[in-house]
């Protein structure tokens, strides 16, 4: 049996003919290994966006594709700006970090001391476990009905802390992590609290005018953001909708920002040479608190993930609807990586990893583009079934729909598959191949290779 080695990728929307623009680099040839990576994560994942890698301040690949808006027919251009969700993270933290240096709290203290109406069970609830997702508090997610009408409804404070105080801590504070955009919430609020002005208020005049990033504010409902591009949902027939639509409201500073790539650039660079903040409270920025309890989560500082090995980064994506972003520096070589796109759910780590592999020339694989047999004609009807892998671990249901086969393993949205060769299909969507055992045109069980691995299911 013949199996198929592929590296794939989903979301294939944008066509190559839409604009690629480039700054050229001395090194040619990593500027073509850039180039030709953005090109084929356009066509294949349906990248559309800007990459940007720096040594400091001098650029040395910046380039964009795909379209900021496919109604108006518009393309993206360097500069546009995009909902930076979580990466709002790393500015919370630093606001945190240069209240402390004015004396304004300690990291030790109850976040009650500073929101008098928060409820009596999180009493022993401390800044330092809010910035390091140890605190207890769920996600947003942990709210009644977040997903379906909570997310959509414009909260003020007194609403949100309501909200806040119907939940339970997952685990009494300090003993584990578990990652909270809502503790990001009680921060800003602490922080306007001291302060007495707005969060967007406070973190223009204490980071963004300072560092000149005229690019970058706050997200609301209302507003109208010159250069913002609109964002667009993947959806499972690999078809693109409309971003649904947000409210921001409940993600103060915690996923409540916009910027751009030459901003975030200015962000970056602002810690090469402490300038906002001492040397010794910068440090507390990047220091490793919360050591994760579970391979889903990794090593977190103030508003920063942090990998130590080598090559040292400090690092944060973040996911909203329509927008996928990420942002690293790696202190050391003083390298930053910058990726940012118009859509949801985009392997965005996976893609900047494969960048920092090409800037730091470790062995890497270019993906390349899988295109469908359509010369063959297919009996697409023998395939449909339940299927389950020699573990019992996992599900996998085929099923057909037009002519077009689907796969969906259990708890997930199906994809399309797509035929490679002779009862061989492989994912857009998702990364994967598939080849079904056949006999007499009835199928008796099927191989999956996904990231290398092979795993064999049974037809029930």
């Amino acid at each position: 049996m013949k199996m198929i080695k592929i590296i794939l990728s989903g979301f294939v929307l944008a066509l190559f003919t839409h604009s690629i623009n480039a700054q050229t680099i001395e090194n040619a040839s990593l500027q073509d290994d850039f180039q030709t990576y953005l090109n084929v994560i356009h066509a294949k994942k349906g990248f559309s966006g800007e990459i940007l890698v720096a040594k400091a301040n001098d650029v040395l690949f910046r380039s964009s594709v795909g379209m900021a808006s496919l109604e108006h027919e518009l393309k993206i251009t360097n500069g546009s700006k995009y909902k930076i969700a979580s990466i709002t993270k790393t500015f919370t933290g630093a606001l945190v970090a240069m209240a402390q240096e004015e004396g304004q709290l300690n990291f030790e203290d109850k976040a009650c001391k500073f929101i008098e109406d928060l409820s009596e069970k999180f009493k022993e609830v401390t800044i330092h476990q809010l910035l390091t997702h140890t605190s207890g508090l769920p996600h947003n997610e942990g709210i009644t009905d977040y997903w379906p009408i909570k997310s959509k409804l414009q909260l003020n404070k007194e609403q949100a802390i309501a909200e806040i105080n119907e939940l339970d801590l997952l685990f009494t504070p300090g003993s584990k992590m578990h990652y909270s955009s809502l503790g990001y919430y009680l921060l800003s609020t602490i922080l306007e609290v001291l302060y007495q002005d707005s969060f967007e208020n406070i973190v223009t005049d204490k980071i963004l005018r300072p560092l000149q990033m005229e690019e970058t504010g706050s997200v609301n409902s209302l507003k109208i953001i010159p250069h913002m591009v609109s964002g667009y949902h993947l959806i499972s027939d690999d078809s693109l909708v409309h971003a649904p639509y947000r409210n921001y409201s409940l993600l103060k500073g915690a996923g409540d920002m916009y910027s751009s790539a030459t901003d975030l650039l200015k962000w970056n660079n602002s810690f090469l040479n402490n300038t906002l903040l001492s040397e010794d409270k910068q440090k507390l920025l990047f220091t490793t608190y919360a050591i994760p309890h579970s391979a889903e989560n990794k090593n977190y500082g103030y508003g920063w993930f942090i990998n130590s090995s080598q090559p040292e980064k400090y690092y944060h994506g973040g996911g909203t609807w329509g927008f996928s972003t990420y942002t690293a520096l790696y202190p050391k070589d003083k390298i930053s990586i910058i990726v940012l796109s118009n859509r949801s759910s985009l392997p965005i780590e996976s893609i900047a990893g494969d960048i920092e592999k090409l800037v730091f020339n470790r062995e890497f694989e270019m993906p390349q583009i899988e295109v469908a047999q359509t010369t063959n004609p297919i009996n697409f009807q023998i395939y449909p079934g339940n299927f389950i892998s020699d573990s019992g671990k996992m599900k996998l249901q085929i099923t057909s729909i037009n002519n077009k086969l689907m796969a969906q393993l259990a708890g997930n949205p199906a994809f399309e598959i797509y035929p490679k060769g002779q009862h061989a299909f492989f994912g857009k969507k998702v990364e994967l191949a598939i080849e079904f055992e056949v006999e007499n045109e009835v199928v008796t069980g099927l191989s999956v290779l996904r990231m290398g691995q092979t795993f064999h299911f049974k037809k029930l």
